[in-house]
């Protein structure tokens, strides 16, 4: 019975997180008088791709989709690196004030990103990076939450295999990037799983610091376009899906690698 119950609760769950991309790829192939009428109609007797073909063609939504992947791409890259060797000096490495630093990597996890927007548009301001792809990159660099995830995995990888390779005449460096990096991928694709989605979904930063439509991240992009189209559900419901094609083809084909990231992370000791 406890099985059934549980079963139940996970069909709901799956249920409330499909409806509403089912809803978004439906009205995406509807003309726009079968979304504003009414009466409520679930499936438009006629499907057509011409909302995805204007949407391609009327738009620069392939060069908004090529500066998010950009962004995420680089940010992610940039990110895997300051958090890995973050989490490795914490982890490993015994210096006075160790523990005070740790925790105020961990008190960023707790400041809110919106409470530092005034502040990050004045320095970007006065270092003329306003306006430039650089600026949505560096304010999501180095993850609070990647630091931690790491520093405790990196915990519980046994300290035995780092002696064994100092006595053999291994660095610190060498230490890191032949043990401890390749123990602990499933963390790092944990990590950078957080940090490409996080990149590619950001809107509020990219809208502040963005103003040249040619630099737009596909989520800008896509409000913007909302704003030029008006009342164009179906048009705007075809960019949307366009935009969310990237992800669900990266959870496509690192789904394994991904479960295995988040239960591994879970683990320590």
């Amino acid at each position: 019975m406890k099985k059934i119950l549980l079963n139940m609760v996970v069909a709901v769950l799956i249920a409330l997180w499909l409806v509403p991309l089912l809803w978004l790829i439906i009205t995406s192939l509807k003309m726009e008088n079968d979304v504003v009428t009414d009466h409520l109609t679930l499936f438009s007797a006629a499907p057509t791709f011409k909302n995805y073909i204007k949407a391609l063609t009327t738009t620069p939504i392939k060069q908004w989709l090529l500066n998010s992947f950009f962004v995420a791409s680089v940010t992610t890259v940039l990110t895997l690196f300051l958090d890995s060797t973050m989490a490795f000096v914490l982890s490993r490495m015994r210096f006075r004030g160790r523990k005070a630093l740790y925790l105020f990597v961990l008190a960023g996890m707790m400041a809110p990103f919106e409470s530092m927007i005034i502040q990050l548009y004045l320095e970007f301001n006065a270092f003329k990076l306003l306006n430039t792809l650089a600026a949505v990159i560096i304010p999501r660099l180095a993850l609070p939450v990647g630091v931690f995830i790491l520093t405790q995995f990196f915990n519980g990888i046994p300290t035995a295999l780092e002696e064994a390779a100092y006595i053999d005449g291994a660095s610190r460096f060498k230490v890191f990037t032949s043990i401890i990096l390749p123990l602990g991928k499933s963390a790092m694709f944990a990590v950078a799983i957080l940090s490409f989605i996080g990149s590619w979904n950001d809107f509020l930063w990219p809208l502040i610091a963005i103003s040249n439509s040619a630099k737009y991240t596909v989520t800008v992009g896509i409000a913007n376009f909302q704003g030029t189209h008006g009342t164009e559900y179906a048009l705007i419901m075809a960019g949307a899906v366009i935009a969310s094609i990237p992800q669900i083809l990266i959870f496509l084909f690192f789904r394994k690698n991904i479960v295995q990231g988040i239960a591994m992370t879970g683990i320590k000791g």
